[in-house]
């Protein structure tokens, strides 16, 4: 994207370096309408099963602009942006904390379990189920990197496991304060930490 640059192998250009990565909870408060056209476009390739409910985004907007005008559409943009800033901060965070960057140690991963521990970062290890409803249960995320269909209801006992076993095998599991990978997301935006390289699934038997 010409906004926010995720990937840590491509150079930055400097509005990429000096200025995005500082008011991407601006960019990020039209992400609801960004993932939209996306799937969108996907639908109109073939990619993506059309639905009915598809038109329940331009039909409520419709409806709010014929009732109340563009107050209407202000507050429609006012309650989306607080949804696209506040999910996609922290989604964006999971995968551009500094060790989802480092595309050397993801391609020396023994396999494709240590690989999804490399590709992701969590917060708040070990906080109560329902108290981690604050973060939508994203400080979960790398256990469902590894068990995707496990319900989330059993991702706090899994953590604490996956802990015990990193631990165990001296694996890394990056965990931290929702500060420090927040600042380290910014940092990863404006900074490319692995230029010249090449992404990899991982490294084993390669």
């Amino acid at each position: 994207a010409p906004w926010l640059v995720t990937d840590p192998t491509v150079k930055r250009n400097w509005a990429q370096k000096h200025i995005m990565p500082y008011v991407n909870p601006f960019i990020l408060s039209f992400g609801l309408y960004g993932n939209y056209m996306a799937h969108l476009v996907e639908v109109c390739k073939g990619n993506e099963v059309i639905s009915p409910w598809k038109l329940l985004l331009p039909l409520e907007m419709c409806a709010m602009a014929y009732r109340w005008g563009l107050r209407g559409l202000a507050l429609m943009y006012a309650s989306h942006a607080i949804l696209g800033i506040y999910y996609f901060t922290m989604a964006l965070m999971n995968h551009n904390a500094e060790n989802c960057m480092d595309v050397k140690k993801r391609n020396a991963s023994q396999d494709w379990g240590e690989a999804q521990l490399h590709a992701s970062a969590d917060w708040s290890v070990d906080m109560p189920f329902w108290a981690a409803g604050v973060y939508l249960w994203l400080n979960y995320h790398t256990v469902h990197h590894l068990f995707p269909m496990v319900d989330f209801s059993h991702h706090r006992a899994i953590q604490r496991i996956l802990i015990k076993t990193c631990e165990e095998f001296g694996i890394e599991y990056a965990v931290g304060s929702p500060v420090i990978i927040y600042k380290e997301m910014i940092k990863t935006f404006a900074t490319p930490m692995s230029l010249m390289q090449e992404i990899m699934v991982y490294g084993g038997g390669i």
